[in-house]
């Protein structure tokens, strides 16, 4: 190619997927990822080979409402056909939201100024067989009144060290939660074994690897009635990943979307 078929451009892509089926986004050497598949599509579209830099991975299991990655190409076809392009030949649980051209300095991980998660828990006796890959599945009731609380002292500027795997290897684990919503919805009446639906909803600046998890998984045992809301205080404080609760199972956790800093050339 020659000229200016030759100019790099840069694309921001939103997609979605269901995790169940892959080792998580990033590239791995022993499985199936989201990474991979997504590159595998784009070197036919493109006609060429590229690498997509994502805002963040998720783990094996984990899904996304609203992923966000960019690449670079020297293809001169327009963001907006690579969208059927692309969801023409990507698995049926990996799908792609948006295209757009965006400027060269841009960065999908670096630039993000707001995460949010949302995490389903499915509150009922009996396990619904439908929901074993989207939610987790808690038998005793939990009391709602009480998670919150717990998780008010969670909310705002903090070190997290508590809350976050020992495989962290980030040195710095201040990070700033806006909001978590506890919501709790009725489902259909005409389901056998009627449970409650209940989200818990996460939006900060940014969240260490495991972080929602293990949050969840603490809130879930002050829900129980094996913790007290003022032992979740005294955890944050501890700064020691022992103090807290497990780790929740990744099947329930879905990143729902990423935000970026508002400006008229992105």
């Amino acid at each position: 190619m020659k000229g200016a078929s030759m100019e790099w451009r840069k694309i921001k892509l939103t997609f979605g997927y269901q995790g169940t089926a892959y080792y998580g986004l990033q590239r791995q050497t022993n499985g199936p990822s989201i990474q991979l598949e997504i590159e595998k599509v784009l070197a036919r579209v493109l006609q060429h080979d590229t690498v997509i830099v994502a805002s963040g991975r998720t783990d094996s299991g984990v899904h996304a409402r609203e992923q966000v990655a960019h690449f670079r190409t020297t293809s001169r076809i327009p963001a907006e056909r690579l969208i059927p392009a692309m969801n023409t030949l990507l698995p049926d649980d990996i799908v792609v939201l948006n295209a757009e051209d965006v400027p060269m300095d841009f960065h999908a991980r670096y630039h993000v100024v707001e995460k949010t998660y949302r995490y389903r828990l499915l509150n009922q006796p009996i396990p619904d067989p439908f929901l074993r890959e989207w939610s987790q599945h808690i038998k005793a009731p939990l009391d709602l009144e009480k998670m919150r609380a717990a998780a008010n002292y969670l909310i705002g500027t903090h070190d997290f060290t508590s809350f976050c795997s020992v495989r962290t290897k980030v040195e710095d684990k201040v990070r700033t939660i806006y909001e978590i919503l506890i919501e709790e919805y009725e489902r259909d009446a005409a389901l056998p074994h009627q449970g409650k639906d209940i989200w818990l909803t996460f939006r900060g600046n940014g969240f260490l690897y495991n972080m929602v998890r293990i949050i969840v998984g603490t809130l879930v045992e002050v829900g129980k009635g094996k913790w007290q809301v003022d032992d979740v205080k005294a955890m944050l404080e501890a700064k020691n990943r022992d103090v807290a609760g497990i780790t929740a199972p990744p099947h329930g956790l879905y990143l729902w979307k990423v935000e970026y800093r508002k400006s008229p050339d992105v």
